[in-house]
C-alpha cells in the first residue's frame, strides 16, 4: 500500500492502556489504573494521528520527566546549539522546554548573554527555569500569547504532542524571525523498527516529512534542511524559515519521496506477533527478572504484554528520575527503585525498556550488575556479564 488507499486504515490497536506519565502511590491504585484506547489510523497524506483524545489538564497532571536526568539528552542539546550557534539568537523561545535542559546548555555554550524563554504547559518547572535566568510562560503554545519576536524557535519532541496544530503554527509565524528548529521522533523509522512503544496518549500526532511539507508551505513556512538523529529512537530535526531569502537545500525531498513509497499496512500485524512472542520469551525467562526505564515506552511495552504483579510478583523497575522512585508504574503494579535497590538485589535478568539509551544504560551498569541485560527492539539482543 505504498501509495493512496490509506484514508484512516488502522496502523496500530493496542488495546486499552493507562496513561504512560501517570505514577501511583500503591500497587494496587496501579492495577486499578484508568485505561484508554490506544489506536493510531493514517490517512492518503500520510497524516497519522490517534483516534481518542485524552484532555491535557488530565494527561499532564503531576507530570514527573526531568530532561536534565537524562544524560544523552544534555549531550544532544549541545551539539545541537553547536550546529546553529552561527546563527543570530539573541532571543530564543524554547517550546515545551521541560526543565530548561536546552535553554541552560544555549547559556552555558553561548558567548554573550542571550534572552531565553520557554514556553511549557507544566506547571512544575516555573521554579527551576527562573532560578536558571530562564523567562517560563506556563501555557500551552500559541498566537493568543504576549512573547516577543525571535531569531531562533526550538520545539524538540513536543509538536506530535499538539492536537491543534493550526494555534501553534500561528504562533510560529507570528513571533518567528529567523529559523524555527523542529525535532520529533522519525515515524518512518519507528514503523520500519517496529517500535509499537512510541505510540502513547501524549502523542497525539505521529509525523512524516511528507504531511509537514504540505502542512508548513500553507502557512507561509518553508522546510530548508532536514536531517535525522538517532535520539529517541531516530529522530528527525527539520529547519523551517518565512524569509524569502532562504533557499531550501533538497534534503527533505528523499525523506519524502521513501514516505510515499513505503507499505503501511503491516505495521499492526507484525506488532500484534511481536507482542506474542516478546511476552512468551520474558515470561519463561528463567530466573527473576527486572526492568529499566519507568518512562513512556516501559509502561505502554509492559501494558501491551500483559506484564505485571499478577503473572511477574518479583519484578520492579529501575529508574535514574528522583520524583518517580518510590510510586507504582500504572497497569503493571510494579514498584519503581533506583539503582543501587537493583545492585543490591542482582535478579537474573534486566530487560531495558529504555532501548533508545541501550548503550548509555549497559556501560553504566557493567560492572556493578553481573546479570543479562536484555533488549527487545528491533529484535531480542542479550548482552552477558563478562568478568
Amino acid at each position: 500500500m505504498p501509495s493512496g488507499g490509506l484514508d484512516g486504515h488502522t496502523l496500530l490497536d493496542l488495546g486499552a492502556i493507562p496513561l504512560v506519565n501517570k505514577y501511583h502511590e500503591t500497587e494496587d491504585a496501579a492495577m486499578r489504573a484508568t485505561k484508554y484506547p490506544l489506536h493510531a489510523k493514517i490517512q492518503d497524506d500520510k497524516t497519522i494521528n490517534l483516534t481518542v483524545d485524552v484532555p491535557p489538564e488530565i494527561l499532564y497532571s503531576g507530570y514527573k520527566y526531568n530532561s536534565s536526568v537524562n544524560t544523552p539528552y544534555v549531550g544532544h542539546c549541545r551539539r545541537m546549539f553547536k550546529r546553529f550557534s552561527h546563527l543570530r539568537h539573541d532571543t530564543t523561545i524554547d517550546i515545551g522546554g521541560n526543565d530548561g535542559t536546552l535553554l541552560k546548555t544555549f547559556q552555558e555554550e553561548a558567548e554573550k548573554p542571550l534572552r531565553l524563554i520557554n514556553v511549557d504547559a507544566s506547571e512544575s518547572f516555573k521554579e527551576v527555569n527562573e532560578k536558571a535566568g530562564i523567562e517560563y510562560v506556563n501555557a500551552f503554545f500559541s498566537d493568543e500569547l504576549d512573547l516577543p519576536k525571535a531569531n531562533v524557535i526550538t520545539s524538540t519532541n513536543v509538536f506530535q504532542h499538539t492536537k491543534d496544530i493550526h494555534k501553534f503554527l500561528r504562533g510560529i509565524v507570528k513571533f518567528l524571525d529567523g529559523i524555527w528548529i523542529l525535532e520529533f521522533p522519525y515515524t518512518l523509522r519507528t514503523l520500519q523498527t517496529y517500535q509499537f512503544d512510541q505510540f502513547y496518549h501524549e502523542h497525539y500526532y505521529y509525523w512524516l516529512v511528507a504531511p509537514l511539507a504540505k502542512l508548513f508551505k500553507a502557512y507561509g513556512l518553508k522546510i530548508i534542511h532536514a536531517q535525522e538523529q538517532d535520539i529517541h529512537g531516530g529522530s528527525m530535526r527539520l529547519w523551517m524559515t518565512n524569509k524569502e531569502a532562504s533557499a531550501p537545500d533538497g534534503a527533505a525531498d528523499s525523506f519524502i519521496v521513501e514516505e510515499l513509497n513505503y507499505n503501511y499496512s503491516f505495521f499492526n500485524t507484525y506488532t500484534q506477533f511481536k507482542i506474542q512472542k516478546d511476552r512468551h520469551y520474558i515470561q519463561h525467562l528463567e530466573g527473576r527478572t527486572a526492568f529499566f526505564g519507568a518512562a513512556a515506552k516501559g509502561c505502554v511495552y509492559m501494558n501491551a504484554l500483559n506484564l505485571n504483579v499478577t503473572n511477574m510478583p518479583d519484578s520492579y523497575i529501575v529508574d535514574d528520575t528522583l520524583a518517580k522512585q518510590g510510586y507504582y508504574v500504572g497497569g503493571t503494579g510494579f514498584q519503581i527503585k533506583d539503582r543501587l535497590y537493583l545492585f543490591d538485589d542482582q535478579p537474573d535478568n534486566l530487560i531495558i525498556l529504555a532501548h533508545n539509551f541501550k548503550d548509555y544504560i549497559i556501560e553504566t551498569l557493567r560492572p556493578h550488575y553481573k546479570g543479562r541485560i536484555i533488549t527487545m527492539f528491533p529484535d531480542i539482543v542479550i548482552d552477558e556479564y563478562q568478568p
